[in-house]
């Protein structure tokens, strides 16, 4: 058996390069980067917690979860150090290395957050200076939010809302974008103008819930009253919330079909889904093309 040796050890060797070359193409599943990232969050010591998450970062380059990183990082910076200086710093340096309007965004509205909870003027002039580069549909909804406040600059926030309208390309984005730019005009009284804006977010629970309201006020109870089952429909919660069977019995006396006519527009059917490829938590990737005619739930995860 000793002349098999050397064939052995060869083929061990194979063995080996392989497994080896295969462990550097194989990417870690998304349930490891996440334990990665809980471990390094969960470091007592500040200074250590940032260079831990850094290093993360660093390792991840790619993946959705450096957002959170990032979020974590600064907040240990601002709220634990309290070092601005060093936050900047860090903010300078993750600016400069991502490049995808999407993942600058992310960026640009933590350091708007940190200057919303510091200086509110000099957060609204950050804001009002990301309209000509600001690219992401994200960064300006959620800054609109923020400043809807009356006591911010509600003004500001349905320029938000309306460009984040403008850089949406998802149609559901683009609506609730626009409901937002709706309940800033009616919050400000302009009612007629907010109509218009609800108007064209038709279908979005928000939307069709604060029309709804409008129109009831006016009078137009059978149209509002449509609106308030189109919102339930979309929105588990809101037919209580709304008191929905009072405002049916009042349209609609002795009616006992309120939960029929929701339900009827609850089940929907948009057609089959596009082609795509989903990745599991454990990193196995499931192609919906190989799953055709198969009854299939699919529970999204958002890592923020």
């Amino acid at each position: 058996m000793a002349h098999l040796a050397p064939k052995f050890m060869i083929v061990l060797c194979a063995l080996a390069f392989l497994a080896g070359g295969c462990a550097r193409h194989v990417a870690p599943s998304a349930l490891y980067i996440l334990e990665e990232l809980e471990a390094a969050s969960a470091v007592k010591d500040p200074a250590g917690k940032v260079e831990r998450l850094t290093i993360f970062i660093g390792n991840h380059g790619d993946s959705q979860y450096r957002f959170v990183a990032y979020n974590r990082a600064l907040e240990t910076l601002t709220v634990e150090m309290k070092d601005d200086a060093k936050a900047a710093q860090f903010l300078a340096g993750a600016l400069a290395k991502e490049t995808e309007p999407a993942a600058r965004g992310e960026l640009l509205l933590a350091k708007f957050e940190y200057l919303m909870k510091k200086d509110k003027n000099a957060a609204v002039a950050f804001a009002d200076s990301l309209f000509e580069t600001g690219r992401s549909a994200r960064l300006f909804l959620y800054m609109g939010y923020e400043l809807m406040d009356p006591k911010a600059d509600p003004d500001l926030a349905l320029k938000c809302f309306l460009k984040s309208a403008d850089l949406s390309a998802d149609p559901h984005a683009k609506s609730n974008a626009i409901a937002n730019a709706g309940a800033v005009l009616d919050q400000q009284g302009k009612k007629e103008e907010a109509k218009r804006y609800l108007a064209m977010a038709a279908g979005n629970p928000d939307a069709d819930g604060l029309l709804a309201k409008i129109l009831w006020a006016e009078g137009k109870r059978d149209e509002a009253l449509d609106l308030y089952i189109r919102a339930a429909a979309g929105m588990p919660g809101a037919r209580d919330e709304e008191k929905l069977d009072s405002l049916d019995a009042v349209v609609h006396p002795g009616a006992t079909d309120l939960g029929e006519r929701i339900m009827a527009l609850r089940i929907g059917d948009e057609g089959p889904l596009a082609g795509a490829t989903f990745v599991d938590l454990d990193g196995r990737a499931y192609d919906l093309a190989k799953l055709k005619g198969t009854k299939i739930v699919i529970n999204a995860l958002s890592p923020t």
